[in-house]
């Protein structure tokens, strides 16, 4: 009697570089998982020279090195492919690939370039609303705001869209009427010998925040929360931006600059999540941060704003009673993080399910069909 096998599928990814950012990270690591079941994956990066993450032996790689003005800078500008370049894209999906995903974010200037089964993966909020108190400086907001939103609509009107969580569908949908939407968590690939072994690991951190330094992630909310609570222990800050000096200064301002160690940029950080009781996320906006699905995966609890659905659909209903907050209260941050140091609460296996590479992989693959 026959058995039923797999279809084998040829899947080329395309984004801008890979450097340190989670979009990059998330889109390596699902092509190494998609190519260890055997699939064909292909991997180009517009220009690789600051690339961080380099895949393996196992995936097909290409830096096209296409001219750093169509590969860097922001995606608003518009962009439009020099006839070499042009020439490099035409050689590179001449090889009838079932399945063409561009990724994070100069990449999805290629649609006009492209052709086939091309499905363009919004990571983040594209169309992000920044609030100012000076009316000038708001004004001028509402201005960028309204050219991008051209633009938006523009480059994705009729076109395929992978997003990260159901806001950037819903906002998608609104802006640009695009083909098809299809919205598909981040996972993650936690190696087995790390998977349920938190209470194995001595905590020698009571919190953890895991991140750029940057604005958007709002790690000043994080070290407040920390410094309001009456967790005696010590804070760790992994990761690196222009945020650190600044941040740096506020632990000393309050008090706290020998309690907060500031450990910077560590390419695999799930170790010292293992040493630390949670880990917090104060972001004013998050897509579906691989962060979070991590420490899930390993055990670590989340204390966090609900400050977008990337964050709410990775928890359940118990847990999400447990780990979020109202967004933008660093109080109840502060109450909600001391309880949680005080008693961690554990995830159900509904909840490791969200976030397993194998449920993000299978959707991706039915994308081929």
């Amino acid at each position: 009697m026959g058995h039923l096998t797999m279809k084998m599928s040829k899947i080329l990814f395309i984004i801008d570089h890979l450097g340190c950012g989670g979009a990059e990270k998330i889109t390596l690591q699902l092509a190494e998982c998609l190519a260890k079941k055997k699939h064909s994956i292909h991997l180009a990066v517009l220009n690789g020279r600051v690339n961080h993450y380099f895949p393996s032996s196992l995936i097909t790689y290409t830096d096209l090195q296409i001219s750093e003005c169509f590969s860097y800078g922001k995606m608003w500008q518009k962009k439009t492919l020099q006839p070499n370049d042009k020439a490099k894209i035409d050689k590179l999906i001449a090889q009838n690939f079932d399945l063409i995903i561009t990724g994070y974010n100069n990449g999805h200037w290629l649609a006009p370039y492209l052709s086939g089964n091309v499905w363009h993966w919004i990571h983040g909020d594209l169309l992000e609303k920044r609030n100012f108190v000076n009316p000038l400086k708001q004004i001028k907001e509402h201005i960028r705001f309204f050219k991008n939103k051209r633009k938006f609509s523009k480059l994705f009107r009729n076109r395929n869209l992978i997003t990260v969580n159901r806001d950037l569908a819903n906002k998608a949908q609104l802006y640009s009427q695009p083909n098809q939407i299809t919205t598909i968590a981040n996972g993650v690939d936690i190696p087995p010998n790390l998977l349920n072994q938190s209470a194995n690991y001595k905590k020698k951190w009571d919190v953890i925040f895991v991140g750029r330094l940057v604005p958007i992630k709002q790690v000043d909310h994080a070290i407040k929360a920390f410094a309001m609570s009456n967790i005696h222990g010590k804070m760790a800050i992994v990761g690196d931006g222009p945020e650190r000096k600044k941040l740096e200064k506020l632990s000393k301002e309050l008090g706290i600059a020998d309690r907060v160690n500031f450990l910077g940029w560590i390419d695999d950080p799930r170790e010292l999540m293992l040493q630390s009781k949670c880990l917090i996320m104060s972001s004013l906006y998050e897509g579906s941060p691989v962060t979070l699905a991590e420490a899930i995966s390993l055990g670590i609890p989340i204390i966090s704003y609900d400050s977008s659905a990337g964050i709410v659909d990775l928890f359940t209903s118990d847990t999400a009673k447990l780990g979020l907050v109202p967004k933008q209260n660093i109080q109840a941050l502060s109450t909600t993080l001391e309880k949680c140091v005080q008693n961690p609460y554990k995830y159900s296996q509904e909840c490791r399910d969200k976030v397993s590479i194998n449920n993000m992989q299978e959707k991706i693959l039915n994308l081929c069909d």
